[in-house]
């Protein structure tokens, strides 16, 4: 085949350069889709379901220990939990409940592509616990010590500020114990 009755009828040869350009571009719009699922997760979560308005300014005023100026997550990201003190291991535990901890929307989905984008992120989500701690409802994470964020708790419980996507510190980004009153 002539290359002018290539050209002409829309033929053309394949550039393996070309190809890889095509290849690479697909990657990265899977990347930018999957980065774009769990920004949006964290624009669509919830404050935690055991929370209310008036501790809103004090979740908004917790800040990483060892790095004042880092906010420790956003509300979406705390929950009130149990917390016990090991004595063996001088540590800290806090019940991390899957139900708890799992996203939840905090606006109803308006489109077919938001219900996409929140499957897309719950799915991920669980296939994340499922992968670490099996089918089991809850697990007891151990705190560590250079992650308990030692300010006065007005919750009544326990705060941990936690991820299952967070791979260091056992997902935690900080605690605050309660002492009580």
């Amino acid at each position: 085949m002539s290359s002018c009755f290539a050209h002409r009828h829309g033929y053309r040869r394949l550039d393996p350069n070309r190809e890889k350009q095509r290849r690479g571009r697909s990657v990265m719009r899977r990347i930018w889709y999957g980065a774009m699922i769990f920004i949006s997760m964290s624009a669509y979560a919830a404050p935690p379901p055991n929370a209310d308005g008036r501790f809103r300014d004090w979740f908004q005023s917790l800040r990483m220990p060892g790095s004042p100026g880092t906010m420790c997550c956003t509300i979406a990201d705390c929950r009130m939990v149990e917390a016990r003190w090991i004595d063996q291991t001088q540590h800290f535990e806090a019940r991390v409940t899957r139900e708890n901890f799992s996203r939840r929307l905090q606006s109803p989905i308006l489109s077919s592509e938001d219900d996409e984008a929140f499957q897309a992120a719950n799915d991920a989500w669980i296939r994340r616990w499922i992968a670490k701690y099996g089918d089991n409802p809850d697990v007891w994470i151990e705190i560590p010590n250079s992650k308990i964020n030692v300010v006065q708790n007005p919750t009544g419980h326990a705060v941990l500020c936690w991820s299952v996507f967070n791979s260091e510190f056992n997902g935690v980004y900080c605690f605050v114990p309660f002492t009580g009153a």
